[in-house]
């Protein structure tokens, strides 16, 4: 019988103790008061050793509260025993396994997850986590059996995740200095997932690295298109290489076509303003620092960019009174609050 089923139980029984700690257990969790949590399990463990819930539970909890050493010794116990059930023989295996991993035993993880798959090879926690692990591990080839092993289980599509792990593998060759398997490995997650947000700027970033201006370009204007809250990502980028490729204006002219798509694009507008000031053209940055301040006057990155588009124009009046209204709105967000208190 699971935690949540011996708290909710209904009726008497000769187990009303045991049950009565475990529901004091639950409320003190819902309290947050772990301390009166661990002795209200630790007394149902007491009154009734043979139950595998309380330890189960209470090596969660240990977990829960960072203290993996008790957490793993429990969880070794209840394998040791001989009395111990297939279910509840799982359920310890498998905290075992997730004890492991939260105190950072990559291998000794992979270990336990990989015996509890033997037992049960379609266990889906099981599965997903050893695909994040042997990815860990930087083994990519048994992290991505374990992605399409997960997919036939829960019968949902694995190629976003596969496009996942090419970009981990990606990563982890350009870190290593082995561009061409980094290229490689962003090549197949494209492939599996045209969409892929950081599949595209990873890819721009070794183009460019590459020297490759106009390929680097051609990856990162792709990202605002697909998600535009990634926009910020790769606009600085993309502003650095229209001028690489020696068309600096036509940043300019990308910003305000993805404008023309979706006037409210706050992260786009502010891209332009940045564009405009860069060149010195303050008078039309101020323009569209004020178009974004019509459509959400309580931006403050639009009210921090109309205050720089003012100090562009030299127009020290009119900024003195933007920066006032900057500080107040600073002030009323609790950011200046926030601030002080890290100092």
């Amino acid at each position: 019988m699971s935690f949540w089923q011996r708290v909710f139980r209904k009726g008497e029984s000769p187990q009303e103790a045991p049950d009565s700690a475990f529901r004091e257990a639950l409320l003190r969790l819902l309290d947050r008061d772990l301390a009166s949590a661990e002795e209200a399990l630790v007394r149902a463990a007491q009154e009734d050793s043979s139950d595998v819930d309380a330890f189960l539970a209470l090596a969660a909890l240990y977990r829960t509260r960072g203290e993996i050493g008790r957490a793993i010794r429990i969880h070794q116990n209840l394998l040791l025993r001989s009395d111990l059930g297939a279910v509840s023989r799982d359920a310890a295996l498998s905290g075992l396994a997730m004890d492991f991993q939260r105190g950072g035993f990559l291998q000794r993880a992979i270990a336990a997850f990989e015996e509890l798959l033997e037992r049960n090879p379609r266990h889906e926690a099981a599965l997903r986590a050893l695909g994040e692990l042997h990815g860990d591990a930087r083994d990519w080839k048994r992290a991505l059996e374990m992605c399409r092993r997960l997919a036939k289980v829960t019968g949902e599509e694995a190629r976003v995740d596969e496009a996942a792990l090419y970009v981990r593998a990606a990563n982890a060759a350009q870190a290593e200095g082995r561009t061409d398997d980094a290229r490689r490995d962003l090549k197949k997650a494209l492939r599996r997932d045209p969409d892929h947000v950081d599949a595209w700027i990873a890819l721009g970033a070794l183009e460019a690295e590459r020297g490759k201006d106009k390929r680097a370009l051609a990856a990162w204007a792709k990202v605002p298109s697909i998600d535009r809250r990634a926009g910020p990502r790769v606009y600085p980028q993309l502003e650095s290489s229209f001028a690489a490729v020696g068309r600096p204006r036509e940043f300019e002219t990308f910003l305000r076509k993805l404008l023309d798509e979706r006037p409210g694009d706050a992260a786009a507008r502010l891209a332009l303003v940045h564009c405009l000031l860069t060149r010195g053209d303050a008078a039309l940055a101020e323009t569209e620092a004020r178009a974004l301040l019509e459509r959400d006057p309580a931006s403050l990155a639009g009210q921090g960019a109309l205050l720089r588009a003012l100090l562009g124009k030299g127009e020290t009046e009119a900024a003195l009174k933007q920066a006032t209204e900057l500080l107040q709105a600073l002030g009323q967000a609790g950011l200046l609050d926030h601030r002080e208190a890290l100092l």
